[in-house]
């Protein structure tokens, strides 16, 4: 595996720190409420979580002067009001204790500073073992905290969700939606350079890039949502600048620091910079290509190792662009293309990008047979090539990553309304129930309709309200799903 996976020792700023013991209380916590799901609130097992949670509070008071809190808002955890991001070492604590606080309708709990280990104790068991079933729930525990004695932890109540809103404001979609037709020009004025023969700077693609890190960063759905889009007259760079977000999206799940998914990115965004010297009556053919065409086509790999090794001052990250490049089409099992002489080991970068391209060719319309794959099938069929074609972790990496419904997905309600798949659900028993935004009534007509939580239960009845019952080609339906990203 190329580099480390985790950053060198650093100085963080307060909200750092605050971010990183928020994740120890999350993770604590969780241990906690796992260790008294199997014994009493007086076993002797409890005392190092619990010693060890109130060590993480006392920290977070030093470095905040409050009390401690945790509230869950939608998919998302903030510890002190600072909202935490969801990594691959927190991710199993980060889903449970969501679901836990859904279960019971409870959307914080408050630790007062006078909290100790003998109410943690109570709190924690009687949270576990309240039946979350009893109706209502959060009621029916808050009642209970109060019967125990605990004085020092208050909870508070989900807010009521009259309609499911994105939390991302119309300003920070621009901002994300200006920042990739930005990158999309750019990959199109370095691809123009290449066709040109004049040389090619990557100054302003790594400032770019670095762009839409901070906002993965921030705001993942957004910026994968962009991928949905569908610019025909600019395929090649936006195809380029999908694979660049998509990889980065795994990267992000591999633990990769800032810098490291940077790196990412611009290898993943400059893998097809071979096919600047394919022709354009063949990179446009609207039809199957010959056997011919096919062989042009398959040296762009090659073609673009010509190129990059030319860029100024050949550095490591010039080497791991021009490897993530040649790398993309060589298969798991090294049989694809180009072929060699001699076996070796794919690096990291490349089959990583070899499965996102190969993600966002099968999910597009101008490429392979010309007719794109919904999203779900084109999961499916890279599924069945897992282990020769795609590596099999990474392949499940980016399944939990992009959900059984992936964004863009059209599905069809069980009360006939039809939704396009806006956001994934990331507990991965939850995994067929991803928010939709509602397009047609049930009847089939079009409708501007509000945003389905499909995991959210109905608090009266105990029962989800709305499922899935399958996903169809919005292909065929002539519905272009990017416009409900923008």
């Amino acid at each position: 595996m190329e580099g480390s996976l985790k950053e060198g020792s650093k100085q963080h700023s307060p909200n750092e720190k605050i971010a990183q013991l928020g994740k120890r209380l999350i993770n604590q916590f969780f241990i906690l409420l796992k260790t008294a799901q199997i014994h009493d609130s007086g076993n002797v097992a409890l005392s190092q979580p619990v010693e060890n949670l109130l060590a993480i509070m006392q920290e977070l008071r030093s470095e905040t002067g409050t009390d401690v809190s945790i509230q869950v808002e939608d998919d998302h955890i903030f510890v002190n009001e600072t909202k935490l991001k969801m990594d691959i070492e927190g991710f199993i604590s980060f889903i449970a204790v969501i679901e836990e606080f859904k279960k019971r309708q409870m959307g914080g709990i408050h630790f007062k500073t006078e909290v100790n280990g003998s109410d943690l104790r109570k709190f924690a068991w009687t949270m576990i073992h309240l039946d979350p079933k009893q109706t209502p729930p959060f009621q029916m525990l808050n009642e209970e905290i109060i019967k125990q004695g605990i004085s020092s932890i208050e909870i508070e109540p989900m807010e009521t969700q009259k309609e499911v809103v994105s939390e991302v404001t119309t300003d920070t979609k621009q901002t994300a939606q200006n920042t990739y037709m930005r990158t999309v020009s750019i990959v199109s004025e370095v691809m123009e350079s290449v066709k040109l023969r004049q040389s090619v700077s990557l100054r302003k693609s790594k400032r770019l890039v670095q762009t839409l890190v901070d906002m993965l960063l921030q705001d993942e759905t957004t910026i994968l949502g962009l991928t949905t889009l569908r610019i025909h007259d600019e395929y090649t760079y936006a195809h380029c600048v999908n694979v660049g977000i998509l990889a980065m999206a795994i990267g992000q799940r591999l633990g990769y620091n800032r810098k490291r998914l940077g790196e990412l990115g611009l290898s993943a965004i400059f893998h097809d910079i071979g096919k600047a010297d394919v022709p354009l009556e063949i990179l446009n053919k609207p039809s199957e290509f010959t056997e011919e065409e096919w062989k042009i086509m398959r040296r762009h790999p090659i073609l673009g190792v010509k190129h990059l090794i030319k860029l100024k001052g050949l550095d490591d990250l010039a080497m791991k662009i021009i490897i993530g490049g040649f790398e993309h089409h060589l298969n798991y099992d090294l049989s694809g293309y180009p072929k060699l002489n001699t076996k070796r080991n794919l690096t990291l970068f490349g089959r990583i990008i070899s499965l996102v391209d190969c993600y966002d060719a099968l999910t597009s319309s101008r490429v392979y047979n010309r007719i794109p794959f919904p999203p779900d099938k084109a999961l499916k069929f890279m599924l069945s090539k897992s282990g020769k074609a795609f590596d099999p972790i990474l392949m499940k990496i980016f399944v939990n990553c992009l959900g059984i419904y992936p964004l863009g997905s059209l599905v069809v309600l069980s009360t006939g309304e039809m939704g396009v798949v806006i956001q994934t659900n990331p507990h991965p028993d939850k995994a067929d129930r991803p928010k939709v935004k509602l397009i047609t009534d049930c009847q089939g007509n079009e409708k501007e309709g509000q945003v389905l939580d499909l995991s959210l239960i109905d608090p009266n009845t105990q029962s989800y309200p709305h499922s899935i019952t399958k996903t169809v080609d919005a292909h065929k339906h002539g519905i272009e799903v990017g416009r409900y990203f923008i």
